[in-house]
């Protein structure tokens, strides 16, 4: 028996548009910091968005396996993403952070 419960996520749809403000500091920090790294940026926020749409599908009830690809996507970001420095770490969690909270604005923004 599978009941759908579409609130599982809502706490973390809720808070996408201050998740969004702050990763987006963080990143204009970093900028300002270090040498702008705009692949590792561009790659992570695209990862962030894939991620959290699957997440969306396995929080409206689409199947377990949505779950699991949701999950691996940070670590694969990690495995195929370089990280040659820490600045290029620091663009892979912020923009994956942004690219999650833009996707979760959207799912809010689009399913009112």
């Amino acid at each position: 028996m599978t009941t759908q419960q579409p609130h599982v996520g809502l706490s973390l749809v809720n808070k996408a548009p201050l998740g969004l403000i702050v990763t987006a500091v963080i990143a204009i920090i970093a900028t300002v910091m270090f040498e702008l790294d705009i692949i590792t940026l561009a790659y992570s926020i695209a990862g962030g968005l894939i991620c959290a749409m699957i997440l969306i599908a396995y929080w409206l009830g689409k199947g377990g396996l949505f779950f699991i690809a949701g999950v691996s996507i940070p670590l694969l970001m990690v495995i195929v993403i370089p990280l040659t420095t820490m600045a290029a770490l620091l663009y892979l969690i912020s923009g994956f952070f942004f690219g999650f909270c833009l996707a979760l604005l959207g799912y809010k923004t689009f399913t009112k």
